[in-house]
């Protein structure tokens, strides 16, 4: 694995950050736009490359291995939403915070950040492996995340169940699951406009996260001993103790080495996306976002090392 392809991309995520701070500061982005934005993203932008994702991947793998990496997604997901459920108390974290605490430790950015991190380190053939996990993260996002937001809004509304799972984020997802499993052929004008929107993702969503970003006192972003904590424990524990239960379990190398990898991902910026939509209050999502994010250069390569 090269620790310098791993930095590099890293880096790249920290450009685009910047330029939406550099936007936001020099007030050529307004907060109506940023909040308009996050709609783009989370209405369009990401569920046009989830499906892309699963029209575009080419790969060896077998229907068992990507059924055995559904079990593993499964159960990683079970024990992140008890784990996210265990942590903002081990943590002793305020009340007002829980919620956000339960968000980033559920959600790791696997889409934005793991594509491309895995495609560096491991190759293209293992990005099938990060889309199981990407599906699995739409489909919660939108339903077990948007409850999450909506207790922490107060907002008491009836069948909220059913209007949380038919919206375009999980209906993307399982389209997806539909059209990889079955091999169902898009028009080349449709697969082209979803690639073309998908590919927007990454640069508005962390362009976002800079605006979000420069309204913050920078400082506050590296205060405060539990963030760093968290860290320690979602983003190296965590996928270390996966690595080496997976190891034991199974000898397909790239299968556990993309799901580990996939487990050391950062916060993701999906939940602060939702979040501004709602008009709840962003500064904890931003910092755990950002300070993950550079914590990565060091902790994605140390995880990588186990691999």
């Amino acid at each position: 694995m090269s620790t310098i392809v791993v930095f590099q991309q890293m880096l790249v995520i920290f450009l685009l950050i910047g330029t939406g701070y550099f936007l936001f500061r020099k007030r050529m982005v307004s907060n109506c736009a940023s909040r308009d934005l996050s709609c783009l993203i989370t209405m369009v932008c990401n569920p046009a490359i989830i499906l892309a994702s699963a029209v575009d991947e080419s790969t060896t793998a077998t229907r068992g291995d990507i059924l055995t990496t559904v079990g593993i997604a499964f159960v990683s997901y079970i024990v992140l939403m008890l784990l996210g459920w265990l942590m903002p108390r081990l943590l002793r974290v305020a009340s007002r915070e829980r919620s956000f605490y339960t968000l980033m430790t559920v959600y790791g950015n696997t889409g934005f950040i793991g594509i491309p991190v895995v495609s560096a380190v491991l190759g293209t053939a293992a990005v099938i492996y990060v889309t199981v996990f990407n599906l699995f993260f739409n489909v919660l996002i939108y339903t077990h995340g948007i409850a999450v937001l909506e207790a922490e809004n107060g907002e008491k509304k009836k069948h909220a169940f059913w209007r949380q799972f038919l919206n375009v984020g999980t209906l993307a997802a399982v389209l997806a699951i539909v059209i990889f499993w079955f091999q169902i052929p898009l028009p080349g004008v449709l697969e082209d406009s979803l690639s073309y929107a998908g590919r927007c993702t990454t640069f508005l969503s962390m362009a976002v996260l800079g605006a979000t970003l420069s309204q913050m006192p920078f400082r506050e972003v590296f205060c405060g001993w539990r963030i760093y904590l968290f860290a320690v424990i979602r983003m190296v524990l965590l996928p270390v103790a996966m690595g080496l239960i997976l190891g034991r379990l199974s000898d397909n190398a790239m299968m556990v080495g993309a799901s580990v990898l996939v487990m050391a991902m950062p916060v993701a910026n999906m939940p602060l996306m939702l979040a501004k939509q709602y008009g709840l209050e962003c500064g904890v999502l931003s910092r755990g976002i950002v300070l993950t994010t550079l914590l990565s250069l060091l902790t994605i390569p140390v995880v990588s090392l186990v691999l």
